[in-house]
């Protein structure tokens, strides 16, 4: 590695979890691409690197699991997520169309009333948490009944994410403890893949009615469940509870979105990307490569730190500022290439209805006490966060 940039860092320790902003940039100063040696992989960490390996997927690919554990991989390899070329492309003609913007109309006007509901009643109790009283109930309202998994299932939902973000790290006490809940979702999608078990009008169910007409069998289609199960939920209340820091942590930003109203899709895709919900994934690489300085040979795997690539001083100006109106179309929180997040049209009508429904009440945003941070290895979120909000 004569060279070579090193980072000598537990990129999953705690502090770093809690406060990894300064690690981030301890990372991009090393250089584009740096070699992790603790945990024996390389990191792209600057932007145009990250955006590169997103979009050469024969090169990096995800077929091989996304996780450092190879044990985790086994269990997740069958999901779009942790697929590749055609089957890849398969999946996601299945599974994608039905969040597409288009599809979305009708169910948009049920969250418009959805967030006008929560904004009456949280300015009516005036403090709140805004994680388990505001980031939360949109998404797990109407999410999972969108889902439609069997009614026991749909409380397991956040567990069996929370559970699936922590395993992508593979091997701390976070992921170790994580494992046996990644188990029981296995034991369920072999139990309940099956479109008898699953709610009418669901999206779940909805896999196995055109799965047979893509030549994809029962088993399969199981396992592409996953795609509504795992990352539906936890990315999106992570950014509303984020929404909920940034409106207190900055008024006047908050102001200017009451005083335009069409900032608002921008200021969700700039709390998207100052929160970055989803840290990092890592893609294995599948032949020899030489980019930004350094060589990644087949059979390695580089993570692709999104995180840091959305502040990135040579993109994103004054990278830690939060700024409704900056020009963010180039953020990657949720993604590029072909696997770019196929829930972001979903997730941006809810956070945007939240953002509508509170500025028509609030005046102002305040902190009410100290927030803390969830550890979960992959995922950046509030597990609490005490606000205080003053009416118009």
């Amino acid at each position: 590695m004569s060279g070579v940039p090193i980072f000598r860092g537990d990129f999953f320790a705690d502090d770093v979890i809690a406060d990894p902003l300064p690690i981030y940039r301890e990372m991009r100063e090393l250089g584009p691409i740096v070699w992790m040696a603790q945990h024996g992989i390389w990191a792209a960490v600057h932007y145009a690197p990250v955006l590169e390996i997103l979009r050469k997927p024969k090169i990096f690919i995800s077929g091989k699991g996304l996780s450092l554990n190879d044990d985790v991989n086994r269990i997740l390899i069958g999901s779009s997520l942790n697929s590749d070329g055609d089957r890849h492309r398969r999946q996601r003609s299945i599974t994608a169309p039905a969040i597409m913007p288009d599809q979305l109309t009708d169910i948009a006007p049920m969250i418009e009333r959805a967030a006008e509901t929560l904004a009456d009643a949280l300015v009516r109790e005036g403090r709140f948490d805004a994680v388990a009283d505001f980031a939360r109930i949109l998404p797990l309202s109407i999410v999972v009944e969108l889902v439609g998994l069997p009614d026991h299932a749909k409380g397991k939902m956040l567990e069996w994410a929370d559970a699936t973000f922590n395993l992508f790290e593979g091997s701390n006490e976070r992921s170790r403890s994580s494992f046996p809940r990644l188990e029981e979702l296995r034991d369920f999608l072999t139990e309940y893949g099956r479109p008898d078990a699953l709610q009418n009008g669901g999206l779940a169910k909805r896999i196995f009615e055109i799965a047979p007409s893509k030549g994809i069998p029962l088993e399969e289609a199981a396992q592409m469940m996953r795609d509504y199960i795992a990352p539906s939920l936890d990315t999106t209340i992570s950014v509303a509870g984020f929404l909920a820091w940034h409106f207190a942590d900055s008024p006047d930003q908050w102001q200017l979105i009451r005083e335009n109203d069409d900032l608002v899709e921008n200021a969700v895709e700039e709390t998207v990307r100052l929160t970055t919900p989803i840290r990092a994934f890592t893609r294995y690489v599948a032949s020899n490569v030489e980019m930004h300085g350094v060589t990644m040979q087949e059979g390695q795997r580089v993570m692709v730190v999104y995180a840091s690539a959305n502040r990135d001083e040579a993109v994103f100006p004054d990278p830690d500022r939060f700024d409704v109106t900056r020009k963010t179309h180039r953020h990657v929180g949720f993604g590029q290439g072909p696997h770019m997040c196929m829930g972001m049209h979903l997730a941006r009508l809810e956070l945007a209805a939240l953002i509508r429904s509170m500025a028509k009440r609030v005046g102002r945003w305040h902190f009410d006490g100290v927030p803390k941070v969830a550890m979960n290895n992959t995922i950046r979120a509030f597990s609490y966060l005490p606000v205080r909000v003053t009416p118009c």
